[in-house]
């Protein structure tokens, strides 16, 4: 008779946070820029506080945290303002105030997907699976072209001994991305059909 070996949350690779990005227009034509850092700066003072907290969200995360909170006080791009806010509070570890800001992204916009799927990583991470759950289910519902919430799904699934499903969403996430990044969902298929 076959050890069934439980599965366990931390050994698989759960699929990271999906920040809020807007398209940001540069009208000047593609050349040799020698003058670089200046234009950079001239291009940040025609954003609004949001699109100034996308440019500087990598670089500088603190000045990204108080532009993102200035376009909340200012009403501009709140829920996505939320949402940013909540990634940078995950990273550096505060979970509290990282929920709270996605969920105040949901409190502006309840069909936020980025805000769901960002609050269930959270929930996931916390190991309440029921909530991460729920919350994936309502992004993919959203937009089920977004394979990293099938692949956390199926990894939900599976915390809560729910093969069929898992294999399910596996097979949802696979029809989603290119065959250079199936291996890992077609291995976890094969040893929950065994």
């Amino acid at each position: 008779m076959a050890k069934l070996i439980p599965y366990k949350p931390d050994t698989e690779r759960k699929l990271g946070f999906r920040k809020v990005r807007k398209d940001i227009v540069d009208e000047a034509p593609p050349q040799l820029n020698l003058f670089r850092q200046e234009r950079e700066v001239q291009i940040l003072r025609h954003l609004d506080p949001f699109e100034k907290g996308l440019q500087l969200d990598e670089k500088n995360e603190s000045l990204a945290e108080k532009l993102y909170l200035e376009a909340v006080r200012n009403s501009i791009s709140v829920a996505d303002a939320y949402c940013n806010l909540g990634i940078i509070y995950a990273r550096r570890g505060e979970t509290v105030k990282a929920i709270d800001s996605f969920t105040n992204a949901l409190v502006k916009n309840p069909r936020h997907t980025e805000a769901h799927y960002n609050l269930a990583n959270m929930y996931y991470d916390a190991g309440n699976y029921q909530l991460a759950l729920t919350h994936y289910e309502v992004a993919l519902r959203m937009e089920d072209i977004f394979p990293e919430i099938a692949y956390n799904l199926a990894l939900t699934y599976l915390c809560l001994n729910r093969r069929e499903d898992a294999i399910e969403a596996l097979e949802k996430y696979l029809e989603m991305v290119e065959a250079s990044d199936q291996d890992q969902a077609r291995k976890l298929i094969s040893l929950l059909q065994i």
